[in-house]
């Protein structure tokens, strides 16, 4: 077991910033909060914003009241018991997002890359890949995480930079011109896909630096970026936004410079790398979360035993737990969210609380 593994706040940084870049990365127009108009995509980041540090909360009160400690060594100091339900909680949390990744990576492979193909070959070779790289351990995944963020990061401002002639201004529509719900809806959906917070309640204990400052860094450059992307995804395609399945990769195959007139290839590349390092993390974390409190030895076991249920989960049920964040309500996704991220957080915190206040006394 790594225990005493650390990592710099520089990889944890790049650890969520990399993974939530992700969701921006395969965003989709088909859903039940997609918007109708264009300018209403930035009013939604800020509410999303709001909404991240609202979640967090909870992870500012670990952090303060038990600054050396993740979720679930405070569990356990409340109780065993309740240590070993939340790592079973949190394991599953990870593993479903883990889903859902494998599933939108399939989607698009299936959908652009292979489309006339079975995608079967690929999500096996993908699913092993990331076994064998959570195998490795924490630092493995947080040094390729900061070199693929630096490769992400430069792809999408030569895809941008492409783009600034081919931005429109006039495909820009007015800003609430149906009222702010709608935007305030999508920014609450953005931010119910922001298990980033749960990863941070695990691994901010071991990351050596200081998190306030990461934090902030990680929700400036999220806003940023997401900003950016929508600024010249609405300013490129304009309403035609709307009617794809994959707006941003539509928006890297648009985009051309001089001689290079296949940016989509290389954001097929970005796509694929940054999924495969998501993957590897999140089976990471829910083995080293059964290490915790069941088995210490078993971790490659339940790398292994997690990656064979996802992929046949994925083989066996096809989109399933992909066609969760669109085909379910605002409410549902919500609900699902707030459990594990906020409800689960306050309530181990509270129960340890309760217990050193009574130590005390």
């Amino acid at each position: 077991m790594e225990k005493s593994t650390k990592i710099s706040i520089w990889q944890l940084f790049s650890i969520v910033l990399l993974s939530r870049l992700l969701t921006l990365l395969t965003y989709t127009p088909v859903g039940a909060e997609s918007l109708k108009h264009t300018s209403d995509y930035f009013p939604a980041v800020g509410f999303a914003v709001l909404f991240i540090l609202l979640f967090s909360l909870p992870l500012v009160w670990q952090r303060k009241a038990f600054p050396n400690q993740d979720l679930v060594d405070i569990a356990y100091y409340a109780s065993p018991l309740l240590s070993k339900g939340t790592s079973l909680c949190l394991a599953f949390f990870f593993t479903f997002n883990a889903l859902t990744t494998l599933g939108k990576l399939e989607w698009f492979v299936g959908t652009i890359i292979f489309p006339e193909n079975s995608s079967s070959l690929f999500v096996l070779i993908c699913v092993a890949a990331a076994c064998y790289a959570a195998s490795l351990g924490l630092e493995a995944v947080g040094r390729a995480s900061g070199i693929s963020l630096v490769v992400f990061c430069a792809s999408f401002i030569f895809i941008m930079f492409a783009m600034a002639d081919k931005t429109d201004f006039l495909n820009f529509s007015p800003v609430f011109y149906d009222g702010v719900q709608p935007s305030l809806k999508a920014g609450l959906d953005a931010a119910t896909r922001t298990v980033e917070i749960a990863v941070l309640s695990v691994l901010m204990p071991r990351a050596s630096g200081n998190p306030g400052k990461m934090y902030t860094a990680f929700i400036t450059s999220l806003g940023g970026w997401m900003l950016l992307v929508f600024f010249f995804v609405t300013g490129g395609l304009g309403d035609f936004v709307f009617s794809q399945l994959f707006p941003i990769h539509a928006m890297a195959e648009l985009s051309q410079f001089s001689v290079f007139q296949r940016f989509d290839v290389l954001l097929t590349g970005v796509w694929i790398l940054t999924a495969f390092i998501k993957i590897s993390l999140l089976l990471y974390l829910q083995a080293m979360l059964l290490q915790k409190s069941f088995v210490p030895k078993w971790k490659n076991i339940y790398i292994l035993v997690t990656g064979v249920v996802i992929f046949l989960v994925q083989i066996l049920f096809g989109g399933v737990f992909s066609e969760f964040f669109f085909g379910t309500s605002l409410l549902e996704r919500l609900i699902f969210f707030v459990l594990f991220v906020v409800v689960l957080p306050l309530a181990v915190l509270t129960a340890a609380t309760l217990k050193r206040k009574r130590a005390h006394e």
